[in-house]
Protein backbone atom coordinates (compact mmCIF):
# COMPACT_ATOMS: atom_id res chain seq x y z
CA UNK A 1 0.00 0.00 0.00
CA UNK A 2 1.36 3.44 -0.74
CA UNK A 3 1.78 6.30 1.42
CA UNK A 4 -1.23 7.62 0.08
CA UNK A 5 -3.19 5.32 0.55
CA UNK A 6 -2.67 4.07 4.10
CA UNK A 7 -3.17 7.78 4.58
CA UNK A 8 -6.47 7.80 3.77
CA UNK A 9 -7.55 4.67 5.58
CA UNK A 10 -6.00 5.79 8.65
CA UNK A 11 -7.38 9.21 8.35
CA UNK A 12 -10.73 6.90 8.13
CA UNK A 13 -10.00 4.64 11.22
CA UNK A 14 -9.33 7.99 13.48
CA UNK A 15 -12.26 9.40 12.50
CA UNK A 16 -14.21 5.94 13.28
CA UNK A 17 -12.46 4.83 16.56
CA UNK A 18 -10.73 7.86 18.01
CA UNK A 19 -8.55 7.26 20.84
CA UNK A 20 -9.02 3.62 20.40
CA UNK A 21 -6.69 4.06 16.85
CA UNK A 22 -3.33 4.52 17.42
CA UNK A 23 -0.50 5.11 14.54
CA UNK A 24 2.95 3.76 15.44
CA UNK A 25 6.22 5.43 14.52
CA UNK A 26 8.98 3.44 13.40
CA UNK A 27 11.03 1.90 16.26
CA UNK A 28 7.55 2.51 18.92
CA UNK A 29 6.15 -0.78 18.36
CA UNK A 30 6.28 -2.88 21.40
CA UNK A 31 6.97 -5.96 18.89
CA UNK A 32 10.82 -5.96 17.95
CA UNK A 33 10.80 -8.41 15.04
CA UNK A 34 7.32 -8.31 13.62
CA UNK A 35 6.28 -5.07 13.80
CA UNK A 36 2.91 -4.02 13.20
CA UNK A 37 2.52 0.04 11.50
CA UNK A 38 -1.30 0.60 14.18
CA UNK A 39 -3.19 -0.58 16.78
CA UNK A 40 -6.98 -0.40 16.55
CA UNK A 41 -9.21 -1.52 20.01
CA UNK A 42 -12.70 -1.92 18.95
CA UNK A 43 -15.22 -2.44 21.95
CA UNK A 44 -18.36 -3.91 20.02
CA UNK A 45 -18.89 -7.42 17.24
CA UNK A 46 -20.79 -4.02 15.26
CA UNK A 47 -17.36 -2.19 15.30
CA UNK A 48 -15.71 -4.90 14.28
CA UNK A 49 -17.76 -5.22 11.36
CA UNK A 50 -17.05 -1.63 10.73
CA UNK A 51 -13.17 -2.05 11.05
CA UNK A 52 -13.14 -5.09 8.36
CA UNK A 53 -15.48 -3.24 6.36
CA UNK A 54 -13.18 -0.16 6.30
CA UNK A 55 -10.09 -2.28 6.24
CA UNK A 56 -11.49 -4.08 2.97
CA UNK A 57 -12.24 -0.76 1.33
CA UNK A 58 -9.10 0.92 1.01
CA UNK A 59 -7.19 -2.77 1.43
CA UNK A 60 -5.70 -2.65 4.37
CA UNK A 61 -4.18 -6.13 6.33
CA UNK A 62 -5.62 -6.80 9.78
CA UNK A 63 -4.58 -9.05 12.11
CA UNK A 64 -6.05 -10.56 15.23
CA UNK A 65 -3.71 -10.08 18.55
CA UNK A 66 -3.72 -12.25 22.05
CA UNK A 67 -2.16 -12.33 24.51
CA UNK A 68 1.22 -13.87 23.02
CA UNK A 69 0.51 -16.85 25.10
CA UNK A 70 0.40 -19.69 22.26
CA UNK A 71 2.90 -20.47 19.69
CA UNK A 72 1.12 -18.24 17.13
CA UNK A 73 0.87 -14.46 18.73
CA UNK A 74 -0.98 -12.87 16.18
CA UNK A 75 1.46 -10.21 15.12
CA UNK A 76 2.34 -9.54 11.43
CA UNK A 77 4.75 -7.03 10.15
CA UNK A 78 3.36 -4.42 7.98
CA UNK A 79 -0.76 -5.00 9.37
CA UNK A 80 -3.41 -3.05 11.66
CA UNK A 81 -3.47 -5.20 15.33
CA UNK A 82 -6.77 -5.62 16.38
CA UNK A 83 -6.90 -5.73 20.14
CA UNK A 84 -10.04 -7.31 22.02
CA UNK A 85 -8.84 -6.11 25.33
CA UNK A 86 -12.41 -3.59 25.49
CA UNK A 87 -14.62 -6.97 25.08
CA UNK A 88 -14.48 -8.94 27.36
CA UNK A 89 -18.24 -9.48 27.79
CA UNK A 90 -20.03 -12.74 29.41
CA UNK A 91 -23.60 -13.87 29.44
CA UNK A 92 -24.91 -16.65 31.68
CA UNK A 93 -28.13 -18.49 30.91
CA UNK A 94 -30.93 -17.93 33.36
CA UNK A 95 -31.94 -21.31 33.31
CA UNK A 96 -29.03 -23.20 34.72
CA UNK A 97 -28.13 -24.52 32.05
CA UNK A 98 -24.36 -25.64 31.05
CA UNK A 99 -22.91 -22.71 28.98
CA UNK A 100 -21.37 -19.34 29.17
CA UNK A 101 -21.43 -16.23 26.30
CA UNK A 102 -18.05 -14.76 26.32
CA UNK A 103 -16.14 -11.79 24.33
CA UNK A 104 -12.79 -12.72 22.75
CA UNK A 105 -10.88 -10.16 25.47
CA UNK A 106 -11.57 -11.80 28.47
CA UNK A 107 -9.08 -14.17 30.06
CA UNK A 108 -9.65 -17.72 31.24
CA UNK A 109 -8.77 -16.88 34.53
CA UNK A 110 -11.62 -14.07 35.09
CA UNK A 111 -13.71 -16.52 33.29
CA UNK A 112 -13.28 -19.25 35.32
CA UNK A 113 -12.78 -17.02 38.35
CA UNK A 114 -16.52 -15.93 37.44
CA UNK A 115 -17.60 -18.80 36.66
CA UNK A 116 -16.57 -20.69 40.11
CA UNK A 117 -18.40 -17.92 42.08
CA UNK A 118 -21.95 -19.80 40.46
CA UNK A 119 -20.35 -23.40 41.46
CA UNK A 120 -19.43 -23.47 37.69
CA UNK A 121 -16.50 -23.76 35.45
CA UNK A 122 -15.75 -24.22 31.74
CA UNK A 123 -15.14 -27.65 30.86
CA UNK A 124 -11.95 -26.75 29.86
CA UNK A 125 -9.32 -24.15 29.72
CA UNK A 126 -5.57 -23.32 29.32
CA UNK A 127 -2.81 -23.60 31.74
CA UNK A 128 -1.99 -20.26 30.67
CA UNK A 129 -5.31 -19.30 31.72
CA UNK A 130 -4.08 -16.09 34.15
CA UNK A 131 -2.79 -14.19 31.03
CA UNK A 132 -4.46 -16.07 27.80
CA UNK A 133 -7.90 -14.87 26.13
CA UNK A 134 -10.82 -16.73 24.97
CA UNK A 135 -10.35 -15.47 21.42
CA UNK A 136 -6.91 -16.23 21.52
CA UNK A 137 -6.87 -19.83 22.80
CA UNK A 138 -9.97 -20.57 20.50
CA UNK A 139 -7.75 -19.56 17.41
CA UNK A 140 -4.93 -21.94 18.29
CA UNK A 141 -6.81 -24.93 19.65
CA UNK A 142 -5.64 -26.60 22.65
CA UNK A 143 -5.37 -29.30 25.80
CA UNK A 144 -6.16 -28.19 29.10
CA UNK A 145 -7.11 -27.74 32.52
CA UNK A 146 -10.21 -31.00 32.10
CA UNK A 147 -8.71 -32.07 29.04
CA UNK A 148 -8.28 -35.84 30.62
CA UNK A 149 -12.25 -35.98 30.49
CA UNK A 150 -13.56 -33.42 28.41
CA UNK A 151 -10.46 -33.33 25.60
CA UNK A 152 -9.47 -30.57 23.28
CA UNK A 153 -10.73 -26.93 23.22
CA UNK A 154 -12.79 -27.50 19.99
CA UNK A 155 -14.97 -30.36 21.83
CA UNK A 156 -16.22 -28.20 23.85
CA UNK A 157 -17.08 -25.44 21.98
CA UNK A 158 -20.70 -24.72 21.55
CA UNK A 159 -20.69 -21.74 18.99
CA UNK A 160 -18.36 -18.94 18.01
CA UNK A 161 -19.79 -15.76 16.13
CA UNK A 162 -17.45 -14.47 13.57
CA UNK A 163 -16.72 -11.22 11.47
CA UNK A 164 -15.70 -12.55 7.90
CA UNK A 165 -13.21 -10.35 5.72
CA UNK A 166 -15.80 -7.20 4.07
CA UNK A 167 -17.49 -7.63 7.44
CA UNK A 168 -20.45 -10.31 7.41
CA UNK A 169 -21.05 -11.78 10.41
CA UNK A 170 -21.94 -15.11 10.70
CA UNK A 171 -22.79 -17.86 14.03
CA UNK A 172 -20.83 -21.20 13.36
CA UNK A 173 -21.76 -24.43 14.79
CA UNK A 174 -21.36 -28.16 14.80
CA UNK A 175 -19.20 -29.92 12.33
CA UNK A 176 -18.68 -26.22 10.89
CA UNK A 177 -16.55 -25.28 13.95
CA UNK A 178 -13.43 -26.78 12.75
CA UNK A 179 -12.78 -24.36 10.51
CA UNK A 180 -12.47 -22.06 12.49
CA UNK A 181 -10.77 -23.05 16.13
CA UNK A 182 -7.55 -23.25 15.63
CA UNK A 183 -7.04 -21.53 12.40
CA UNK A 184 -5.10 -19.02 13.85
CA UNK A 185 -7.13 -16.07 12.43
CA UNK A 186 -7.43 -16.84 8.99
CA UNK A 187 -10.84 -17.10 8.83
CA UNK A 188 -12.01 -14.29 10.71
CA UNK A 189 -12.37 -12.02 13.68
CA UNK A 190 -14.14 -14.31 17.05
CA UNK A 191 -16.26 -11.86 18.44
CA UNK A 192 -17.85 -14.41 20.99
CA UNK A 193 -17.80 -17.70 21.84
CA UNK A 194 -20.54 -20.60 23.61
CA UNK A 195 -18.69 -22.40 25.95
CA UNK A 196 -19.70 -25.64 27.66
CA UNK A 197 -19.46 -25.53 31.57
CA UNK A 198 -19.54 -27.65 34.36
CA UNK A 199 -20.73 -28.04 37.84
CA UNK A 200 -17.37 -27.24 39.66
CA UNK A 201 -18.05 -26.37 43.58
CA UNK A 202 -17.19 -29.77 44.61
CA UNK A 203 -13.87 -30.33 42.66
CA UNK A 204 -11.17 -32.58 45.41
CA UNK A 205 -7.52 -32.37 44.44
CA UNK A 206 -5.49 -34.97 44.74
CA UNK A 207 -1.62 -35.82 43.77
CA UNK A 208 0.97 -38.33 43.99
CA UNK A 209 4.61 -38.95 43.44
CA UNK A 210 7.03 -41.43 42.08
CA UNK A 211 10.35 -41.78 42.18
CA UNK A 212 11.00 -42.83 38.19
CA UNK A 213 9.62 -41.94 34.64
CA UNK A 214 8.79 -45.91 34.35
CA UNK A 215 6.54 -45.62 37.42
CA UNK A 216 4.96 -42.60 36.92
CA UNK A 217 3.84 -43.02 32.68
CA UNK A 218 2.72 -47.01 34.18
CA UNK A 219 0.33 -44.80 36.71
CA UNK A 220 -0.32 -42.42 33.83
CA UNK A 221 -1.28 -45.75 31.28
CA UNK A 222 -3.20 -47.86 34.21
CA UNK A 223 -5.76 -44.29 34.84
CA UNK A 224 -5.65 -44.09 30.57
CA UNK A 225 -7.14 -47.97 30.53
CA UNK A 226 -9.16 -47.79 33.22
CA UNK A 227 -10.88 -44.60 32.26
CA UNK A 228 -10.80 -43.53 35.40
CA UNK A 229 -13.39 -40.50 36.52
CA UNK A 230 -10.65 -37.83 36.30
CA UNK A 231 -11.66 -34.11 35.67
CA UNK A 232 -8.14 -32.99 34.94
CA UNK A 233 -4.56 -35.18 35.41
CA UNK A 234 -1.46 -33.58 35.02
CA UNK A 235 2.58 -34.46 35.39
CA UNK A 236 5.82 -32.70 36.35
CA UNK A 237 9.32 -33.81 36.13
CA UNK A 238 11.59 -33.60 39.21
CA UNK A 239 12.85 -30.33 37.74
CA UNK A 240 9.54 -29.04 37.60
CA UNK A 241 8.85 -30.17 40.97
CA UNK A 242 11.73 -28.53 42.48
CA UNK A 243 10.82 -25.16 40.57
CA UNK A 244 7.25 -25.52 42.19
CA UNK A 245 9.25 -25.75 45.78
CA UNK A 246 8.09 -29.55 46.24
CA UNK A 247 10.72 -32.62 47.28
CA UNK A 248 9.89 -34.83 45.25
CA UNK A 249 10.88 -36.59 42.09
CA UNK A 250 7.71 -37.04 39.41
CA UNK A 251 4.50 -36.13 40.16
CA UNK A 252 0.84 -36.76 38.88
CA UNK A 253 -1.89 -34.45 39.75
CA UNK A 254 -5.37 -33.53 39.14
CA UNK A 255 -8.94 -33.42 40.30
CA UNK A 256 -12.51 -34.58 40.40
CA UNK A 257 -15.40 -33.97 40.97
CA UNK A 258 -16.78 -35.16 44.86
CA UNK A 259 -19.31 -36.76 43.88
CA UNK A 260 -17.41 -39.41 42.34
CA UNK A 261 -15.01 -40.56 45.34
CA UNK A 262 -15.48 -43.87 45.71
CA UNK A 263 -15.17 -44.49 41.65
CA UNK A 264 -12.24 -42.37 41.78
CA UNK A 265 -10.83 -43.96 44.71
CA UNK A 266 -10.25 -47.51 43.26
CA UNK A 267 -8.43 -46.57 40.35
CA UNK A 268 -6.55 -44.41 41.86
CA UNK A 269 -5.05 -46.45 44.76
CA UNK A 270 -4.63 -49.09 42.21
CA UNK A 271 -2.51 -47.17 39.48
CA UNK A 272 -0.46 -45.90 42.72
CA UNK A 273 0.29 -48.98 43.88
CA UNK A 274 0.84 -51.12 41.17
CA UNK A 275 3.79 -48.46 40.25
CA UNK A 276 5.21 -47.39 43.45
CA UNK A 277 3.57 -44.33 43.94
CA UNK A 278 2.53 -42.52 46.94
CA UNK A 279 -0.48 -40.37 47.78
CA UNK A 280 0.15 -36.86 49.13
CA UNK A 281 -1.31 -35.64 51.68
CA UNK A 282 -4.52 -33.32 50.38
CA UNK A 283 -2.78 -29.97 51.92
CA UNK A 284 0.13 -30.74 49.76
CA UNK A 285 -2.26 -31.66 47.34
CA UNK A 286 -4.37 -28.65 47.23
CA UNK A 287 -1.38 -26.39 47.24
CA UNK A 288 -0.24 -27.69 43.80
CA UNK A 289 -3.66 -27.75 42.45
CA UNK A 290 -4.11 -23.94 43.41
CA UNK A 291 -0.58 -23.25 41.09
CA UNK A 292 -1.66 -25.39 38.30
CA UNK A 293 -0.98 -22.25 36.30
CA UNK A 294 2.88 -22.05 37.11
CA UNK A 295 4.90 -20.04 35.85
CA UNK A 296 2.19 -18.33 34.09
CA UNK A 297 0.96 -15.34 36.50
CA UNK A 298 -1.79 -12.67 35.65
CA UNK A 299 1.70 -9.83 35.71
CA UNK A 300 5.32 -9.96 34.95
CA UNK A 301 6.97 -11.59 32.17
CA UNK A 302 6.63 -15.16 31.99
CA UNK A 303 9.28 -17.93 30.06
CA UNK A 304 8.16 -19.22 26.72
CA UNK A 305 8.34 -22.86 26.86
CA UNK A 306 8.76 -25.64 24.56
CA UNK A 307 5.75 -27.38 22.97
CA UNK A 308 5.33 -31.29 21.61
CA UNK A 309 2.30 -33.35 21.89
CA UNK A 310 3.17 -37.05 22.98
CA UNK A 311 1.96 -40.73 23.34
CA UNK A 312 1.17 -41.80 26.15
CA UNK A 313 2.69 -45.26 25.81
CA UNK A 314 5.93 -43.84 24.85
CA UNK A 315 5.72 -41.16 27.85
CA UNK A 316 8.56 -43.03 29.76
CA UNK A 317 11.46 -43.35 27.21
CA UNK A 318 10.74 -39.63 26.08
CA UNK A 319 10.75 -38.39 30.13
CA UNK A 320 14.10 -40.36 29.92
CA UNK A 321 15.51 -38.86 26.72
CA UNK A 322 14.63 -35.47 27.31
CA UNK A 323 16.07 -35.17 30.54
CA UNK A 324 19.46 -36.99 29.66
CA UNK A 325 19.72 -34.68 26.23
CA UNK A 326 18.38 -31.58 27.71
CA UNK A 327 19.65 -31.91 31.49
CA UNK A 328 18.21 -28.76 32.48
CA UNK A 329 14.94 -29.42 31.24
CA UNK A 330 11.44 -28.51 33.29
CA UNK A 331 8.36 -30.39 32.45
CA UNK A 332 5.09 -30.35 33.05
CA UNK A 333 2.51 -32.28 30.88
CA UNK A 334 -1.43 -32.27 30.60
CA UNK A 335 -2.84 -35.69 29.75
CA UNK A 336 -5.99 -35.58 27.40
CA UNK A 337 -8.72 -38.48 27.36
CA UNK A 338 -7.38 -39.94 23.81
CA UNK A 339 -3.92 -40.77 25.56
CA UNK A 340 -1.58 -37.69 23.89
CA UNK A 341 0.12 -36.00 26.80
CA UNK A 342 0.91 -32.03 25.76
CA UNK A 343 4.57 -31.54 27.19
CA UNK A 344 5.10 -27.91 28.36
CA UNK A 345 9.23 -27.39 28.35
CA UNK A 346 11.39 -25.00 30.07
CA UNK A 347 15.11 -24.30 30.81
CA UNK A 348 15.64 -24.30 34.26
CA UNK A 349 18.53 -21.61 35.93
CA UNK A 350 21.26 -23.19 36.91
CA UNK A 351 21.91 -21.28 40.16
CA UNK A 352 18.50 -22.47 41.57
CA UNK A 353 15.06 -23.52 40.03
CA UNK A 354 13.96 -20.55 38.48
CA UNK A 355 12.69 -21.11 34.76
CA UNK A 356 13.82 -19.50 31.60
CA UNK A 357 12.77 -19.70 27.70
CA UNK A 358 13.33 -22.66 25.94
CA UNK A 359 16.36 -21.72 23.46
CA UNK A 360 16.04 -22.91 19.92
CA UNK A 361 17.87 -25.88 20.18
CA UNK A 362 16.21 -27.37 23.01
CA UNK A 363 13.14 -26.83 21.43
CA UNK A 364 14.27 -28.87 17.79
CA UNK A 365 15.33 -31.44 20.27
CA UNK A 366 12.26 -31.63 22.45
CA UNK A 367 9.98 -31.89 18.96
CA UNK A 368 12.13 -34.86 17.33
CA UNK A 369 12.16 -36.54 21.04
CA UNK A 370 8.60 -36.50 21.22
CA UNK A 371 7.56 -37.14 17.44
CA UNK A 372 9.37 -40.37 18.42
CA UNK A 373 7.20 -41.59 21.15
CA UNK A 374 4.42 -42.33 18.70
CA UNK A 375 6.21 -45.29 17.50
CA UNK A 376 5.52 -47.34 20.30
CA UNK A 377 2.42 -48.92 20.18
CA UNK A 378 -0.33 -49.01 22.80
CA UNK A 379 -0.96 -52.76 24.64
Amino acid sequence: MDDALREKAFRSLEETFANRFRRYAPGESELDADVPIASVLPQSAEEVELLTELAARHSLPLAARGASTALYSGAARGVVDVRFDLMRGMRLPESGEDWVEVEPGITWMVLEDTLRATGKSPTVYPTSAPRATVGGWLAENGLGVGSFEYGWLLENVLSVEVVLAGGARTTVRSVDLRRLVGSRGNVGFIVGARLATRAADKDVPVAAAFRTAEDLAGAVLDLYWARAPLWHAALLNPRMARARNLEEDYVLFGAYPGERATRVGPDLRKALESHGGRFMSQRDAGRIWEERFFPVSPLGPTPAPGRALVSAPGLAPTLRRLEKNLPGVALQGTIARDGEIWLLAFETVRQGEGLLDLNAAADDELLRVASESWRYRWR
